[in-house]
């Protein structure tokens, strides 16, 4: 029994335990920031599938870049009935121009905002307060109420390695991109860790 009180106590420390406590403060490079900082996804067409808890849904999707600056996500489905129709203005502010009754809760549609707006680079827009070094890695992070959104680069600033939003302890979501052009690029991954739900993305050639 003692044993048992004991493993349960070492995993519930192990699982409190923050993913970031390793990383070291380090100085902000503006140079870096101002090569590497996700640029934002310009005018693109994709193949669109979510996974989660069990569910999967999938299409096309959709983003745009509109003439006053603002930017559109839609996503349908092959047929052509849009599951969501959301708009990011310039300004920060979040439009659902429309969304399917299943996806209509404040919760999915939060989620999905916040993957969006971490995929379109919208939280870095007011600024980076401050980098660390992890694992190899140096993270640039813009705080946002509760979260921290990163973007994470080799030491050399040779690449942009992913982004990232984490609570305090947490890692959340990570957004990855492959390809030559950030701006437009090839494949997208969205991956969250604090429950089962991933978006891919395969851009279409046009």
């Amino acid at each position: 029994m003692k044993y048992l009180h004991y493993s349960i106590g070492l995993l519930l420390l192990v699982s409190c335990a923050s993913v970031y406590k390793s990383r070291k403060p380090v100085p902000l490079d503006q140079a870096c920031i101002e090569k590497i900082q996700p640029p934002g996804i310009t005018t693109s067409w994709y193949t669109t599938y979510v996974d989660v808890v069990g569910r999967h849904i999938s299409g096309l999707l959709l983003i745009k870049q509109m003439p006053d600056s603002s930017k559109r996500i839609v996503f349908t489905n092959e047929a052509g009935v849009t599951f969501l129709d959301f708009r990011f203005a310039a300004n920060g502010t979040f439009e659902v121009k429309q969304v399917i009754k299943q996806l209509n809760k404040k919760p999915v549609i939060l989620t999905f905002r916040k993957d969006f707006e971490l995929m379109l680079g919208i939280p870095f827009r007011k600024g980076i307060s401050q980098a660390w070094l992890q694992d190899g890695e140096v993270y640039y992070g813009a705080s946002q109420k509760k979260e921290t959104a990163y973007f994470i680069t080799t030491p050399d600033c040779a690449s942009l390695r992913r982004m990232e939003l984490g609570s305090r302890r947490k890692k959340k979501v990570t957004v990855s991109l492959w390809g030559n052009d950030l701006s437009a690029p090839d494949s997208i991954q969205v991956k969250h860790y604090t429950f089962n739900m991933v978006i891919g993305l395969k851009k279409i050639e046009r």
